[in-house]
Parts: C-alpha cells; structure tokens; sequence
C-alpha cells in the first residue's frame, strides 16, 4: 500500500472516530436519561443508536472493496454496557440490516463482528455489575481490548486476511480500546452527573417539602441583595396576614419593612451572616399576645462561597411561658408564691459575703399548724399557711426575702440588717397576727432571730437562728394549745349557739352521776370538761350541716359521725386534757358494740364516756332542734330506759333514773 493510500485511511479513520466522539459529546449536552418509561426508551434509544451506527458506518476506512472498517467495535459494547441488551440488539440489527445491504466479500465477518460486539457489551453489562472496577479507566480500556481484539481475531476469515491483518491491527489493538476507554469514561461521567443532578433535584423537593411541612417556622433564603431565592409556605402566609402582600422568589425582603428599628436589625442580622456569622435572636414584640419571636441567621454556603442566608423564625411565647414556669416552680413554692428551699439555699451562699454585713436570719414557725389541719381539715391547713405567707411578706424589709423551706417553717434572710431591726419586724408580725382571727382562730408563730458579723458564717448563724426557735416554741407550745382549744370553743359555740348551754346541762348531769359513784374531786373535774369539749370535733364540720333544718342525708350524716375522731386528735395534743381524750373519742360508742367510731361495747368504753353518752342524749332530746320539736322530760326518761343495755350501760340508767325520781337531778 502506498503512502497516499495509507494517509487515506488514516484521515478515514480519524474521521469516524470524530464522528464517534461528536456523538458522545452530543449526549453529554442532552442529559438524557434512559430510565424513565424504560421500555418505550430503551426501544426508542436503541433505534437511534442503530441511526448514529448506521452514521458511522457511512463514512468508513475503505480497505479495499467489500472490506471497510468503522468504531462500531467501540459504539455497540458501550451501548450494551450502558443502555442494555434491548437497545443494543435493536441498534445490532439495525447495523446488521445495513451490512448485508452493502454486501461484498467482507459481509460475513461484517456481520460477526457486530454480534461479537453486541455480546460482549451486554455480558459485560451483567458480570461487571456484581464485580465493578474500581478504576474506570482500566474498566473500559479492557472492554475496549476485549471487544476488538476478538474483532480482530475475524479478519483471519477475509481474503488477503494477513495483508489485512498486517495494516488494521494497530487500529484494533492501540488506538480503539483507548477510543473505547475515552468513550466509556465520558458516558459514565455524564451518567454521574445526571444522577448527581437527579438527586440535588430530589433533595430540593424534599428540603423544599420539609420546610413547608413545618407549621409554626417560617423559613426562607435570600441573596446578597435582600431578595428571595425561596420560603416555606408558613412564612408566605405570615406575610400576607401581617403585610397583605403576595411575595415571590426574587422579592425584596426589606421593601416588606416599613418599621425603621425592624428593617435595620433584620439588616444588620443578614449582613452579619453574609460575613460568616450565625446570628441567634430573641426578641420581644409588640405585636398581639405580646408575642416572643425567634430569630436565627445562618450563612448559606457552597464550598467558601457564600451565596446567601438562610432565616429561621419561630413563636416561641408558650414555649417561654412553659419554660418560666418550670423555673418558677424550682424555685418557688406552689401553694404560697414564696421562693422555695432552693432558692433559699442559694440565696444563703449569696449573701455570706462580708458585703452584706450584718445580715439577720429569723427562722418562723407557725404555732399549732397540726391543730389547724386536725380541727379543720388540711385544706383549712393550706390557707392557714397562705395567710402566714401574706402577713409575713407584708412586714419584709425591702432589701430581704422570706422562703418557705418545708412543711410550717418560713426563714428570712435580711442582708445589712442588724438585730434590732430584725427583732422590730418580728414585733410588728406579732402584732398582727394579736390583732387578727383566722376563721375565729388565733394565729401565731415562734421564731428565732440570729446576725452574722464580719468573720461569721452564714451556717453557723443560721443554726443559731433555729436553736432560738426551738427555745421559744418550747415556751409557747403549751400555752399555745390550750389557747387554741379555747378559741375552739368560743369559734364552736358562735358557729352553733346552743352548744354552750348543752354543754353546761350534760356537765351538770355528769357531774351528779359521778358524785352519786363515789368520784373523787379530779374525776369530777374530768367529767365537767369532758362534758364542756366532747363536741369539739364538731369544728370541723360544715356549719351548714350543724344548723340544717331539715333531715340529714347520709352523707351528712357520716360528716358529724367523724366529730369524736377529730375532737380526740384535738385534745390529744393538749398535755392538760390528754387523760380525756379517750373519753371524748369513745363518748358515742354504744354498750352493745353499734356505736361508733370504733364500736367498743361494755366495760371497754371509758366509764366517763358512759356517763357523758347519757347525758348527752338526754339533753339532746329535751331541746328544741332546727329539724325537730323537744320531747318532754317523761318521754326522753323512756327512751333512756328502752336503750339501756344497747344503748346505754344499764348501770347507769338506773342510776340516772333513781337520780331524778329521786330529786337529786331535777331536770
């Protein structure tokens, strides 16, 4: 072969090789994508890859005639590694249909090498899926060889094979498998940039669907400029509730701020996440409800750049509320407003800087708060200490506190406050609780007053403090029962008029029956105050129950069946009435053992339980009730005598009978 000749097949070859890498380049620009409608594409795909076949196959390296070479060797294995064994084949016959059209000695081996081709395309497809190369290049450099050098091997069958052999084999073996290895490298990239393009597009949907999923955040992103680049569908609707405007990508976010304040710190904030910041605001506003915005600028980056600034804002108001009020409740105390032992504490290591000198503490205890809850239930007891609370507060130093530690203790910690002045405080507080009556009850506290001085500790003078306390509630403790048992009285006797007189006649009687046993002057005395308290635990009952005038329902009735159990928690507390209160608790049981509270029969009731029941119901009978008229004397002796041994011990009866038809009792 001249060398005219040989530059022609040389400038034939480039040129179909151009046309192939023509075509590649096309469809690095198409972003074609096979596997959407994936049948219909993969027929559609394969009949223009048949077409751009068929192209290259038009303007070959003519050997000689019949025998002409082309880059189908490189175009149907990529077309079957990349777009599968439908597109392929339909492009094989295609290609094929064209071959035997063109005729000549080389049809044959024409043929073969575009079925060679196409299987080694669609089996590299399939055993490379499971074992892929790690280097691409290699990966398609070695199909590149693999195909053509089988190609190769065919050109044996041609006329002249060894001519041919000797002229086409630096084609097949060199410059095609790195054509193939090009081709295939570009493909693959434009497969990686459709995926990668792919999956941005599906990730913007899903960002796009998560910000408009969220209900109570607005968000959105704007440029360099201020302007939108896009938003969630919460803060277009805040803008038009708020602005009445219809915002769009592109749209100026300030222009939406006539607010001088408002625009410039959204300004600031913006510019300030444009140069890498992340700016976290929460603010205040006026709007209604008061409301507490959220506000955070983060810079929206790609790489280094900074393209813009992504905004957060969120109501946070009930989240604020809800915080504040968890807080308020660590540090202060639920029932009566007052901070609480925590804060108390804190507050202590605060103020044992020598800054505070002198610094007084008063440690307060309320005085019969168990009596409170015992005659008049703890809600009652819950009141009592709300009231405390109130009086206390109102007499605090203005540079003190006063903290609820537990149960019926308050301490005060009264920074650069001497003892005098503590103690004055303290004075105009008892003067107060002098003064005024808690449902016809005294109230009162012991308290210990103690002040540290440059060089004290706070713990020890806190000590000290209690130590006082404790000195002076021991005092009082006495003196403050019988007092309270008193106040009672005098509470239960204007709630309920007659219990004074009552009283007097069932002690009156009592006292009778006693002497007539041979009781000495202790046992008599005992029996007059047991008849003066038995009702006491009638304190606690609604007043309304006391002086119905109708019937009393069961529940009602339940309610003053409790009386002798709180009557006897009251006395118990009290030293000097202590030996009665069994007396009072059993003074409704019954000699048969149906009584109440704890049904004791017999001789295991208190004997001056016994007596005082008689009385008791005596009286109760001849005096007039709001529900029922008075029995005469005649008819409630009668009912005494038909209860007795059930109701009533029969001893005593007789003895209350033989009294009064004796004119000792004259009733």
């Amino acid at each position: 072969m001249d060398i005219s000749a040989l530059i022609d097949m040389i400038v034939s070859i480039s040129n179909n090789i151009l046309i192939l890498l023509s075509i590649v380049f096309l469809y690095t620009l198409s972003n074609y994508e096979l596997y959407k409608h994936k049948r219909i594409k993969q027929v559609v795909t394969g009949i223009v890859v048949g077409f751009l076949t068929l192209f290259l196959m038009t303007n070959p390296m003519v050997f000689e005639e019949g025998i002409v070479f082309d880059t189908r060797t490189i175009l149907i294995p990529i077309s079957g590694v990349f777009f599968g064994p439908i597109t392929t084949i339909i492009a094989s016959i295609i290609a094929i249909a064209y071959r035997v059209n063109l005729g000549g000695v080389g049809m044959m081996v024409g043929i073969s090498t575009i079925v060679i081709s196409a299987v080694i395309g669609i089996l590299w497809r399939y055993i490379f899926r499971r074992h892929k190369f790690k280097n691409k290049y290699l990966e398609y450099y070695i199909l590149g060889f693999t195909s053509n050098a089988l190609v190769f091997l065919l050109m044996f069958f041609l006329p002249d094979s060894l001519n041919v052999i000797r002229q086409v084999f630096p084609i097949y073996l060199i410059l095609f498998p790195v054509v193939t290895m090009l081709t295939g490298v570009v493909i693959k990239q434009q497969q990686f940039r459709i995926q990668a393009s792919n999956l941005e597009k599906a990730q913007m949907l899903l960002l796009q669907s998560s910000i408009d999923a969220s209900h109570n955040v607005e968000i959105y992103v704007v440029d360099s400029a201020y302007n939108y680049l896009t938003f969630n569908i919460f803060h277009k609707n805040q803008i038009k509730a708020y602005f009445n405007v219809e915002i769009d990508v592109g749209f100026n976010v300030l222009s939406l701020l006539k607010d001088d304040n408002r625009r410039t710190r959204i300004k600031t904030s913006i510019d300030s996440a444009l140069k890498g910041e992340i700016i976290h605001d929460v603010i205040y506003t006026t709007l209604p409800g008061n409301k507490i915005i959220e506000e955070r600028f983060t810079p929206l980056r790609r790489g280094h750049d900074i393209l813009g600034v992504t905004v957060f804002i969120r109501d946070i108001t009930e989240q604020r509320l809800h915080e504040d009020s968890i807080m308020r409740l660590s540090y202060y105390d639920g029932l009566t407003g007052l901070p609480n032992r925590r804060y108390f504490q804190e507050k202590l290591v605060e103020v044992n800087d020598n800054q505070y000198c002198p610094v007084s503490i008063i440690t307060c205890d309320i005085n019969g708060l168990k009596l409170f809850n015992d005659a008049l239930g703890h809600k009652m007891g819950d009141l009592v200490l709300v009231k405390v609370a109130e009086i206390l507060t109102r007499h605090l130093l203005p540079n003190g506190t006063v903290s609820r530690i537990g149960g019926d203790e308050f301490i005060f910690i009264l920074p650069n406050t001497d003892y005098d002045t503590a103690l004055k405080m303290m004075e105009k507080v008892d003067n107060e609780f002098d003064k005024h009556l808690f449902n016809g009850l005294k109230l009162s506290v012991s308290y210990g007053i103690a002040t540290k001085l440059e060089g004290d500790h706070i713990d020890d003078v806190l000590k000290q403090s209690e130590v006082q306390m404790h000195k002076s509630k021991l005092f009082e403790k006495a003196s403050h029962r019988s007092e309270f048992i008193k106040s009672i009285l005098n509470t239960l006797r204007e709630k309920n008029p007659r219990e004074k007189d009552h009283s007097t006649r069932v002690a009156t009687i009592c006292t009778e029956i006693g002497k007539f046993l041979g009781m000495k002057k202790h046992d008599l005395n005992l029996l007059e105050a047991i008849a003066s308290l038995h009702d006491i635990g009638k304190i606690a009952i609604d007043e309304a129950i006391l002086n119905k005038p109708g019937k009393l329902t069961p529940k009602e009735w339940e309610a003053i069946k409790k009386h002798p159990e709180i009557g006897y928690r009251i006395i118990s507390t009290a030293p000097e009435y202590a030996e009665i209160a069994e007396d009072i608790l059993s003074h409704h049981e019954h000699f048969n053992g149906q009584g109440y509270p704890r049904g004791l029969s017999g001789e295991d009731i208190p004997i001056r339980a016994r007596i005082v029941s008689i009385a008791d119901a005596y009286d109760a009978m001849v005096s007039r009730r709001t529900y029922k008229e008075p029995m005469t004397h005649e008819q409630a002796i009668l009912e005494i005598k038909r209860c007795s041994g059930t109701q009533f011990d029969p001893n005593l009866v007789n003895i209350f009978v033989d009294l009064i038809e004796n004119g000792v009792l004259y009733l």
